[in-house]
């Protein structure tokens, strides 16, 4: 069982116990309430009195270090248990409420969850803020100090990102070939749907769709098959930058052969214009290119804003919305973006129910994910589907989410519905679909 090799300074405390007596299987983020050095928190570990220590200290410059190997336990959670079979990390915060960490100390969490889970052959960290999943890996395999201890510990601030965390450190595990690999959907390759399909569910979007944009279909196919991008993608995105193609409220109009919002970088502005539909294509294509890929382009470019995007750097549709994306860039700025065009494709391709064909109670495996918008400021989220779940201290506030999970209501409610951010449950009761 080895160490981090991101540890910049070591002194080991003698508060463990040796060896642990479980398999590193989970990991536990903790705030030590105070901006310290990566020397001052592993100081706090030094005289056996304390009766406390960590695996690994993140100081408040981002420096780590080594408190408690992994092949022994951490007193550190109020709970053997969970220390025999965790590795546990203490973080430079804040010392008031909500024990914010800084951007240094984040980024440094991060890199060293995934060096954990790389190196202990975790696939992938999961939380659903879930306290009755504790021990159950498969489900989630993170856990918090506040579950075992009266404690705040680690903080609403880290408490509230674990969950974007986890999909941090996931990206880094799928980049480096230790995930799993499922659950996220490439830009690059080969399309799944058809040119007949995607006639097909425009025609039933929008029936009065003009013959040209019919005519143009064929070309999202062609062109992302040039480039090794799916062209399926491309059109589902162009159905949701232009309203259908009806472009209603869209920054851009049918004449620009501009289908994708290129250019559009604020309110008002017009975009750019391509002399052809194909030109216009081209460019949307070669523009997923930027984000999907660092490889060099088949054809000429023809997108003016190809060389402002930091290559690579959306390579699932997932990513696509800076919201969602792991280093928060992205082609747009609203929450889901990527989940919507997903959404599109999978009415495309047939997978989805037609729209009215939904139970009163929103309970459908077929329908998620899809975008709700909460219009109350303090709607519970609880670690269940059902009152009789806790809560998780937690609230959605007024917005816009994402339901990737439903389960039926008692027949007088909507149901409930699981966050995409793995926060929790809430009520659809009070959620309408957008």
């Amino acid at each position: 069982m080895s160490n981090s090799s991101l540890v910049s300074y070591t002194f080991i405390s003698p508060c463990r116990s040796v060896p642990r007596e479980h398999k590193i299987d989970t990991i536990t983020i903790h705030c030590v309430v105070g901006q310290l050095s990566v020397e001052g928190i592993c100081g706090c570990f030094r005289n056996s009195a304390v009766g406390a220590s960590c695996n690994y200290a993140i100081g408040a410059d981002g420096r780590i270090g080594l408190c408690v190997e992994e092949k022994d336990r951490s007193w550190c959670s109020s709970s053997p248990s969970n220390d025999h079979r965790a590795v546990t990390i203490e973080c430079a915060s804040d010392r008031a409420h909500p024990y914010a960490i800084n951007d240094k100390v984040y980024k440094s969490l991060v890199n060293l969850c995934a060096d954990i889970c790389k190196r202990n052959g975790i696939k992938k960290l999961k939380w659903k803020a879930d306290r009755s999943l504790i021990g159950r890996v498969d489900k989630q395999n993170m856990t918090v100090h506040r579950w075992f201890a009266n404690k705040a510990c680690p903080g609403d601030y880290i408490y509230n990102r674990l969950g974007r965390i986890a999909i941090e450190v996931n990206a880094k595990l799928k980049q480096s070939g230790s995930g799993t690999g499922s659950g996220y959907t490439k830009i690059a390759g080969k399309a799944k749907a058809t040119a007949e399909q995607m006639k097909k569910y425009i025609r039933k979007k929008n029936p009065k769709v003009p013959k040209s944009v019919l005519k143009m279909i064929p070309l999202y196919l062609s062109e992302g098959e040039a480039e090794g991008i799916r062209g399926d993608i491309a059109f589902a995105q162009s159905c949701l930058e232009t309203g259908n193609f009806t472009f209603q409220g869209s920054a851009v109009t049918l004449d620009q052969n501009n289908f994708a919002g290129i250019g559009v970088t604020q309110t008002g502005m017009k975009g750019n214009s391509w002399a052809t539909p194909q030109l216009g294509i081209r460019a949307q294509i070669q523009h997923l290119k930027a984000y999907a890929s660092k490889k060099e382009l088949k054809n000429t470019c023809v997108d003016p804003r190809f060389r402002y995007v930091s290559r690579g750097c959306a390579k699932y549709v997932e990513y696509l919305g800076i919201k969602e994306n792991p280093g928060g860039v992205g082609w747009a700025s609203g929450a889901g973006y990527g989940g919507k065009i997903l959404a599109i494709l999978k009415d495309i391709i047939g997978t989805v129910k037609a729209p009215g064909t939904e139970s009163s109670t929103m309970a459908s495996k077929d329908n998620v994910p899809y975008q709700v918008k909460v219009t109350a400021t303090d709607l519970n989220i609880r670690t269940g589907p059902g009152t009789n779940y806790a809560k998780t201290g937690n609230f959605t506030g007024k917005g816009i989410f994402t339901i990737i999970e439903e389960k039926a209501g008692d027949g007088s409610s909507k149901g409930w519905g699981r966050l995409k951010s793995e926060a929790g449950w809430i009520s659809l009761d009070n959620a309408v679909k957008v």
